[in-house]
């Protein structure tokens, strides 16, 4: 926990004698707290424990509010502890509305009470993010937020400012880079950034640009991005992220578009909190579940021993080691990235399955099934891998 606060490493001997000294100073503040907790039967909620991103907020305390709200009707005893920076301004106002949550603007207020739960043991919870991300109310629950009329009004002002036209579909992509980590490191955060992880942009800028000539009014999201569009690109795709970006334009653009084609990024959850579907590309993990309605293809596993594709089961074999720059020398082995072609396969499906016109083969379901039967022993919720991915690499399914 001591490197959680705000998301920065403290020294252990800082640690402990800042401990004791806010201990003494503030132990009247936490008794009452102890004691107001207790009578009014508060419960405390830890968010922002094992990531200080967007996903380490909104993915542990989503769910937590839907199973809540579904049984009890209100959030009125919950009190959640946001222990890193809030990552996006116009979420976190957004969940304000609907619980008490305290962060980094109060800062002493949430020591108080961080004191009080951890002492008292009170009823607390903390969540790690990937268990998160299998909890079945992705798939059954309902959103908890929403934009004001206001805030709708607002973002369709942007989009006809940059020419979206009315009716016109929007579709949004971002890739992982580089430098989006190094400017949360430069913020203090401790991460490893993984570049080998990293798509290359070039392969979606091709494909987006055939969704431009498809109709797509196409924009580019991301933060902290160190290029621009190239200029052969640029009457293809807006670049947003680059000319007019804001937190609050991050979640609406995410909200409405009609779809998300994410190259191994965590934008994935804005939409998810909607229970808005997103095409997601690159995955370089096995992960067991994906929200709801999503579809996912990913990157593949080249051993350089023989030059042969790994198969499923030697991905899981490897806990996702595969994609990480520590081990990859020692496995001997490299990421292969998704085509253009292949990014472009998924989002037809995804577009058929929006336009309901997606038609699956038993042949579809029995890959699905296969694929899922190596990932994982558990309950799978849902979520799939691209039909025709899954169709031309059926040697690995095993």
């Amino acid at each position: 926990m001591r490197d959680k606060f705000a998301g920065v490493q403290q020294p252990l001997g800082r640690w402990i004698l800042r401990h004791i000294l806010e201990f003494i100073v503030l132990s009247p503040a936490i008794l009452v707290t102890w004691l107001y907790l207790k009578l009014r039967r508060k419960e405390i909620f830890f968010v922002g424990v094992s990531s200080s991103n967007i996903s380490g907020f909104l993915q542990v305390l989503e769910p937590e509010l839907r199973r809540r709200m579904s049984a009890e009707g209100n959030l009125s005893r919950l009190i959640v502890l946001n222990l890193s920076k809030d990552a996006n301004s116009q979420i976190r106002l957004m969940y304000d509305r609907v619980v008490k949550i305290y962060g980094e603007e109060a800062k002493i207020r949430r020591r108080i009470l961080w004191w009080a739960s951890s002492l008292g043991r009170l009823k607390l919870k903390v969540v790690d993010i990937l268990d998160a991300q299998n909890d079945p109310q992705w798939h059954i629950g309902k959103p908890v937020v929403a934009f004001t009329a206001e805030e709708l009004q607002r973002g369709e002002d942007f989009l006809r400012l940059i020419g979206v036209k009315p009716g016109q579909k929007i579709v949004c992509y971002a890739t992982r880079t580089a430098s989006y980590y190094d400017g949360l490191k430069r913020e203090g955060v401790k991460l490893k950034a993984q570049t080998i992880r990293n798509p290359d942009e070039r392969v979606y800028f091709e494909v987006m640009r055939k969704l431009s000539k498809r109709g797509y009014f196409v924009i580019r999201m991301g933060k902290d991005l160190n290029r621009q569009v190239p200029e052969e690109f640029s009457q293809y795709i807006n670049d947003y992220a680059l000319r007019s970006r804001s937190e609050f334009l991050d979640a609406f653009l995410l909200y409405c578009c009609n779809f998300l084609v994410s190259g191994a990024t965590g934008m994935v959850i804005f939409r998810a909190i909607f229970n808005k579907p997103t095409i997601n590309a690159e995955v370089y993990r096995s992960l067991a579940n994906w929200f709801r309605s999503d579809l996912a293809i990913f990157q593949k596993v080249n051993f350089l021993e023989g030059n042969r594709l790994a198969t499923i089961s030697e991905m899981v074999a490897m806990n996702d080691q595969f994609s990480d720059e520590r081990h990859q020398a020692r496995l001997g082995v490299t990421l292969v990235k998704n085509t253009a072609e292949e990014i472009l396969d998924v989002f037809d499906e995804m577009e058929a399955r929006e336009n309901g016109t997606w038609v699956t083969t038993p042949e579809d379901e029995e890959l699905q099934q296969k694929y899922w039967g190596l990932i994982t022993k558990n309950v799978h919720h849902g979520g799939r891998i691209g039909a025709q991915f899954l169709r031309d690499n059926q040697d690995l399914l095993r």
